[in-house]
């Protein structure tokens, strides 16, 4: 017990944790699009080459794109939550570090769900990946919500909003069922579950 009162210390400033949390979002979506390579071609005037070369490419523009949206989706969120601190304890600041950590392994599911779309485990295990992340998100927004929350937030806040929350890693999880059926209707799951969440909550 004495160990979990320890993380309940510490008023640290929240400039800092935001600081270094928006440069690793940043770092994160500069990732993602590395695995987007020019296609090499023998012959270099060739437009049919190139053409079915980059029609090739196209599952990891889409991969691309998915993750780029959940990454900004998660990073509008997570400075909202933020916001509703009224400052850090050590709790939190290790609950954002592993959520960080996590974000950072984003482009590893990306990159290998772009290059085997066929492949169901691939795909699979992009929406497993996404699903623990939110996981670790939404642990995030209660420990904020339960020990930090600003006091003249504590009315205003949706006291349902945490268990809402879990609408969004049990459809990742649907994703991650329906790639063993049909990888296309995975990838449809996890360009629509983002737009859940969007737009922060009212409160």
């Amino acid at each position: 017990m004495r160990l979990f009162e320890r993380f309940a210390r510490g008023e640290m400033r929240l400039t800092r944790i935001e600081a270094f949390s928006d440069g690793v979002f940043a770092i994160i979506v500069t990732l993602l699009v590395l695995e987007l390579k020019v296609p090499e071609l023998k012959d270099h005037s060739s437009v049919s080459g190139l053409t079915r070369q980059l029609r090739e490419l196209l599952p990891k523009f889409l991969s691309w794109l998915i993750s780029f949206i959940i990454v900004c989706k998660f990073w509008l969120n997570h400075h909202h939550i933020l916001g509703l601190a009224r400052h850090a304890d050590y709790g939190m600041v290790w609950l954002n570090s592993l959520f960080l950590m996590f974000q950072a392994f984003v482009p590893f599911p990306t990159a290998l769900m772009g290059e085997y779309p066929d492949n169901p485990l691939a795909v699979s295990l992009f929406g497993v990946v996404m699903a623990f992340n939110t996981l670790l998100f939404i642990a995030l927004h209660a420990y904020i919500v339960r020990k930090l929350v600003k006091p003249e937030l504590e009315d205003a806040h949706d006291p349902h909003f945490i268990r809402k929350s879990f609408v969004g890693p049990l459809s990742y999880l649907v994703g991650v069922a329906a790639a063993w059926l049909s990888v296309e209707a995975a990838f449809l799951v996890y360009m629509l579950t983002p737009l859940f969440y969007i737009v922060p909550p009212k409160s």
